[in-house]
């Protein structure tokens, strides 16, 4: 079994990126509510800009604040030529409507690749799923008439990847947790995961020499895992992404890589 090793991969592109934001513009990040993930997520976020010579400018508003006063700030961010990227750091608070305010969001300056124009016109994708995608060209994965299972359904990772990978020609199936058809793991060549519970996929759900991206996350005595058993998910995959250092790092790093091209616009 070969490691995906994202970390690696995402100190590489950094170390190629440094330098070549000299005039690229303000990445806009907007906070709502006092999520300590989402904050840390920012932090990381705040630290690779520096280092890249990106100039981060985070907005924060309170977990009450209604969605005419998101979607307002989100405007004045469009209308603001100094700025080239807005990030929406999800997820938002649940009184909020998510698809609503994300469009809101001028597809020219979806750093996240969230809006639907994005997502449906392949230009920008999510980082993550930017990240994988790259992960999986610098190992020469072939995504050439693959069956691909992707489980787990979100707008940042397997909605995108869903219309991606139908239109290079490939045969799509997604997967929920606990469906009824999970047995068709043992049929993809490649299975991308993104649920959050630990030890959800064994080896017995998965055929000999599968390529394995695990993207969920959680945490197990207090250990942070993926979605895989790698203990036996090990002995059977020809590639499997290692949880923390895989698909993480490369999203962070994914995310500067869209604003690279949304700068060239």
């Amino acid at each position: 079994m070969i490691l995906l090793e994202g970390k690696k991969l995402a100190d590489k592109l950094t170390s190629q990126m440094t330098g070549k934001f000299k005039n690229t513009g303000i990445l806009a990040a907007i906070l709502v509510g006092e999520s300590s993930a989402s904050a840390l997520y920012l932090k990381k976020k705040n630290e690779l800009a520096d280092k890249l010579g990106v100039k981060f400018v985070l907005h924060k508003l309170p977990s009450k604040a209604s969605g005419k006063q998101v979607i307002d700030l989100i405007c004045k961010l469009n209308n603001d030529k100094k700025v080239t990227g807005i990030i929406l750091q999800l997820p938002l608070p649940r009184t909020l409507d998510v698809g609503e305010i994300v469009n809101a969001i001028s597809p020219q300056k979806d750093v996240d690749g969230l809006t639907d124009a994005n997502i449906l016109s392949g230009e920008v994708l999510p980082a993550t799923a930017v990240g994988i995608l790259r992960l999986m060209a610098e190992y020469k994965i072939s995504l050439d008439g693959k069956k691909i299972a992707l489980v787990g359904w979100t707008r940042l990772l397997n909605l995108p990847l869903s219309l991606y990978f139908t239109k290079l020609g490939n045969s799509v199936v997604v997967l929920q947790e606990g469906t009824k058809n999970f047995g068709e793991l043992k049929t993809a060549d490649i299975i991308i995961t993104a649920v959050g519970k630990a030890n959800l996929i064994k080896d017995k759900d998965i055929k000999e020499g599968a390529i394995v991206i695990d993207a969920g996350i959680s945490k197990l005595k207090s250990k942070l895992v993926g979605d895989c058993e790698v203990s036996s998910v090990g002995k059977k995959a020809k590639y499997l992404t290692p949880v923390p250092g895989g698909v993480g790092p490369m999203t962070v790093v994914s995310l500067f890589l869209n604003l690279k091209t949304l700068s060239k616009r």
